[in-house]
């Protein structure tokens, strides 16, 4: 990546991603790609998917029965980790096949429209406050009206010095701050007197991501909105959530909610109980998914395979366009591809 991630856990100066080709026997190839986070587990994550695929050869290209025969191979191992991500890829890849082969663009085929999805811009920089400001100008001109900055790598001070920095150039746009699940349950609950003066438009997973009793604790006493959900593991963390209180926004992950089916699960749970969705990375295809949310809010633009896609996602006066062609709207740019191709 040209410009590194900057997170409370360290920065992310690459991203190893699987790109998945789905040949569908009579019909146009569906296309996804997932993220392995970490290089060490690109290629186990690139063997699961090789080896899941083969698992479906001849098997009909239908969403449900694809989910229903992977989930059944993971009974015992586990739906979640390497295991739920190539899972969810390959559900992108049969719903992209399923959508170019009915001409249409994925969310008309779920039912939705066509329509720019309104977007955040979410920095990659922490630190310092130059980097900050030179990135922040970069994406004011795309046209964002709300903006999101990583912090929490230090004392309540730093996290102050980049809200200031980020607001010395988008001046009275909404700011949230992303803790990456750097603080105990108590230290959130310290921070919060502090944070709560900000008025910031949310904070983003304060605490572990998996203790929802810990962040509906902090949700009961912050007066500023709770963030959570990249790391939800299916629709039944969004469920888990709801039930605690966890959260007062949102964030599902394509990869690891379980790809298109398992977003439309969660928003189908999200939307009795007034949950606003916004997105975690995958703009490409979240553009489609919110678009064809009836709770879907924003969508966090933070790209990271657009360097190997032919034609990236579009940003227009802050919003994403979903593209107008047939399927999710992935064509990979071969030359960059094989620049990058990792042996």
């Amino acid at each position: 990546m040209e410009r590194p991630v900057q997170t409370s856990g360290g920065e992310i100066s690459v991203a190893p991603l699987v790109l998945i080709d789905l040949e569908a026997e009579g019909g146009p190839p569906g296309r996804a790609y997932v993220r392995s986070y970490s290089t060490f587990a690109l290629e186990p994550l690139r063997q699961l998917v090789e080896n899941l695929g083969a698992a479906l050869v001849g098997d009909p290209l239908t969403p449900l029965g694809v989910e229903r025969k992977l989930q059944g191979m993971f009974r015992f191992l586990g739906p979640q980790g390497l295991t739920g991500i190539a899972a969810s890829g390959i559900d992108m890849a049969v719903w992209d096949a399923l959508a170019r082969a009915q001409g249409l663009p994925l969310v008309e085929l779920l039912g939705g429209a066509r329509k720019p999805v309104p977007a955040y811009g979410s920095l990659r920089t922490m630190g310092p406050e130059g980097a900050i400001a030179e990135e922040a100008r970069e994406l004011a001109e795309l046209g964002f009206d709300s903006y999101k900055i990583k912090v929490g790598g230090g004392s309540i001070e730093k996290d102050l010095e980049a809200i200031n920095a980020l607001r010395g150039v988008v001046g009275g746009a909404r700011v949230a701050v992303d803790y990456n699940q750097s603080l105990s349950v108590t230290e959130t609950l310290g921070r919060l007197r502090v944070l709560d003066e900000e008025h910031l438009w949310w904070i983003e997973e304060p605490t572990r991501a998996d203790d929802f009793v810990g962040h509906a604790t902090i949700a009961r006493e912050a007066r500023t909105p709770i963030c959570i959900g990249e790391n939800w593991w299916g629709p039944h963390d969004l469920q888990k959530s709801l039930e605690a209180g966890a959260c007062d926004y949102g964030m599902p992950d394509a990869m690891k909610i379980g790809g298109v089916t398992g977003w439309l699960r969660a928003a189908a749970l999200a939307e009795p109980a007034g949950l606003p969705l916004t997105s975690h990375v995958f703009p490409e295809v979240s553009a489609h998914l919110l678009a064809a949310s009836p709770t879907g809010y924003r969508l966090e633009y933070l790209d990271h395979a657009g360097p190997i896609l032919r034609e990236p996602i579009e940003i227009e006066e802050g919003n994403a366009l979903v593209p107008p062609g047939p399927g999710i709207g992935l064509e990979w740019d071969e030359d960059a591809v094989r620049r990058f191709l990792v042996e």
